[in-house]
């Protein structure tokens, strides 16, 4: 799944150059251009079926910025991310309670919408975002614990939805060079929804219709080309 990643990052970034330095040269455009992008991500796996703490992670990858009309723009990008989220659970011989941290790593392709509210220096867009992701890995040493309230361990919780989509909305403020960026991402689809479809309804009876959604914020930089 891994090679996966790789491999469509590496062949969505070829097709960025070309394009971009396409919309450059265009007659008009005043501002069309490719960056390179990297934040730190804040947010966790929101879910009433389970108590989640927020943990933070990164992203980073490329992006391009093109004037439509006017004082609209469209902002696509490819962006590899990791983002940790923590369950409360305990040892199967205690009922200390800690946190176990799961982890899931992905790529991400967005399609925004914008307007600039200051000419180049200040805008906001808004878009949906494809995500493909990793199962949700816990390390070797909380697999067997259990999770909180429940009759099933952390490794139990591993095989989530590998497909998800997310609606996001950011700000991006700076110069035409380097802009600050902040972005919030919700999960639109069920992350937690291949575990329904699993065999932990007979490990637990109370693990039926599990919903969980992602919420990540996300603050960074990038740099145009």
């Amino acid at each position: 799944m891994r090679y996966f990643y790789l491999f469509l990052f590496i062949i969505i970034c070829s097709i960025f150059n070309p394009l971009a330095a396409q919309r450059r040269n265009s007659p008009g455009d005043s501002y069309n251009r490719l960056g390179a992008q990297a934040g730190l991500t804040y947010g966790r796996i929101d879910s009433d079926h389970f108590n989640t703490n927020k943990t933070t992670g990164f992203m980073g990858g490329l992006t391009t910025r093109a004037n439509v009309y006017n004082n609209f723009l469209v902002v696509y990008g490819v962006n590899f991310y990791s983002m940790k989220s923590g369950i409360m659970g305990h040892p199967l011989s205690s009922n200390e309670l800690e946190n176990i941290e799961f982890q899931t790593t992905g790529v991400q392709l967005n399609l925004f919408a914008g307007h600039k509210i200051i000419k180049e220096y200040l805008s906001i867009e808004a878009g949906p975002v494809l995500q493909v992701n990793s199962k949700w890995e816990v390390d070797n040493q909380f697999k067997d614990h259990l999770i909180e309230d429940y009759y099933f361990t952390a490794q139990d919780l591993e095989e989530v939805s590998r497909v998800n989509l997310n609606l996001a909305a950011s700000l991006s403020a700076g110069i035409a060079d380097v802009k600050l960026w902040f972005q919030y991402q919700y999960g639109v689809s069920n992350f937690l929804k291949n575990l329904n479809e699993g065999d932990l309804q007979n490990k637990d009876s109370r693990a039926a219709n599990l919903e969980g959604h992602l919420g990540m914020a996300t603050a960074g930089v990038v740099y145009y080309f």
